[in-house]
């Protein structure tokens, strides 16, 4: 850059140093001497914590703190970085001195605290991030009625310190500023990330600051509750039921799940048995889809979902309810390969329903490929498959041959089992029972 001289290496000692003499008799040649970085020799006794050296430097070079390194870097932004809450009280002051020195310099120690970075970043970002409680402290003081805008990844301060779990930080930028903004990446707000990240504490005063955060949806339709289901958050959930119980009902923007289904998905009954409780007509809803929370456990293969599911609701007509392709719960876990008794076995289970494709839950079983669940599922239903001969009759070779192979395994597997049994090794109980399933 014009005008730019390499530092030599003594000035930069004595700046690390923070020797003030060593500065003082090259103080003609400091205002443009720059590291690689381009940091000033300010930028490096700021960097090392050297509040006095930092300040003689700027009675030598008033002009210098307005400068910034190749970062985009103030001073302030470094002091705050590293912790150095004396330099950055320092720094504040000279530059409010300067405001009363300079005729219409009014707002110049403001200007300075809200310079972003080549990030977008304040100084008091990097004293969120890096957790400098002083700093932050000090930032927001002295600035309560700035909003601390977002960075260019669409971070504000608020939420870096909801995302991080930082509680005390969190508490500084509500107390100190006017009306801090909360948004973050992907429309995210800083509620989302304390539920996401499960912070109790955050969680708790943002929503005491804020309730209406509860309902703010980010760039896809999610609320914080959809994430509290997704990742399992039963505290984190209750907390927002709390709130507002409304939000039990909104679904996202692209595939119209609420919160139920994504705890369905998942396998989360206890977000479930908490979202019921709460909500209790909610587990009538349907996605996109047109699926019900027993399509949807049946599809991802989540047992404990399934049995909950059939446990409380085996009165409704979920079982047997059709989505928008014309399938039944027990579709999806045949098309799962998923072998989940209880709702095979269920009296209520239509093992017959046709979808839109004209196809039972025993034709879609047979066309799975994964034989061990073929075989697995259809012990359970043996007696539906002759209904459907087409179907095995238009399975390829190798299926047949597969299947046969996998039955000579199973019924080897029993003669042995039964065998033991004879000599009191193995629970003849269980043999039975799996004897009878085959039959």
């Amino acid at each position: 850059m014009e005008g730019h001289q390499a530092m030599d290496s003594s000035l930069y000692r004595a700046a690390m140093d923070g020797d003030i003499d060593v500065l003082m008799n090259n103080k003609d040649n400091l205002e443009n001497k720059f590291t690689p970085n381009n940091n000033t020799i300010l930028h490096v006794a700021t960097q090392f914590g050297h509040t006095k050296c930092a300040m003689e430097i700027l009675n030598m070079c008033p002009s210098m703190y307005r400068k910034v390194n190749s970062r985009g870097d103030t001073a302030l932004h470094v002091a705050a970085r590293e912790g150095h809450s004396t330099v950055v009280q320092a720094l504040i002051e000279y530059a409010k001195a300067l405001n009363e020195e300079m005729e219409n310099g009014a707002g110049t120690a403001k200007d300075m605290m809200r310079v972003a970075n080549g990030e977008g970043d304040t100084a008091l970002h990097e004293a969120v991030r890096n957790h400098q409680p002083v700093a932050v402290q000090l930032l927001t003081g002295e600035d309560p009625e700035f909003c601390h805008p977002a960075n260019k990844a669409e971070e504000t301060p608020l939420y870096l310190a909801a995302e991080r779990g930082y509680v005390g930080l969190l508490c500084v930028i509500l107390e100190n500023c006017d009306a801090p903004v909360h948004g973050g990446p992907g429309g995210r707000t800083a509620l989302h990330a304390a539920v996401v990240h499960n912070f109790e504490g955050c969680t708790k005063k943002l929503l005491d600051w804020k309730p209406a955060l509860c309902k703010q949806a980010d760039a896809c339709g999610w609320m914080p509750l959809h994430y509290a289901a997704l990742f399992g958050h039963v505290t984190r959930a209750k907390e927002l039921l709390n709130t507002d119980k409304s939000v039990a009902y909104i679904a996202d923007k692209d595939n119209k799940k609420i919160a139920l289904h994504l705890a369905a998905s998942q396998g989360h009954v206890r977000v479930m048995e908490e979202l019921i409780s709460q909500c209790p007509d909610c587990w009538e809803m349907v996605d996109g889809r047109g699926q019900n929370i027993l399509h949807i456990a049946a599809k991802y293969k989540k047992k404990r979902a399934i049995k909950f599911i059939l446990e409380k609701f085996s009165f409704s007509g979920l079982i047997n309810q059709k989505d928008s392709d014309g399938n039944t719960p027990l579709h999806l876990l045949a098309a799962s390969g998923c072998c989940q008794a209880s709702l095979i076995k269920h009296p209520k289970s239509d093992r017959m329903a046709f979808n839109k494709e004209n196809l039972t839950p025993v034709d879609v079983i047979c066309k799975n490929k994964n034989v061990g669940a073929v075989v697995r599922i259809l012990s359970y239903m043996p007696k539906y498959v002759g209904h459907r001969p087409r179907i095995l009759c238009s399975w390829t070779p190798w299926v047949l041959v597969s299947l046969l192979v996998a039955a000579l395994i199973a019924i080897a597997t029993i003669s042995f089992v039964v065998g033991f049994t004879s000599e009191g090794d193995y629970n003849g109980n269980e043999t039975s029972q799996f004897l009878k399933h085959l039959s």
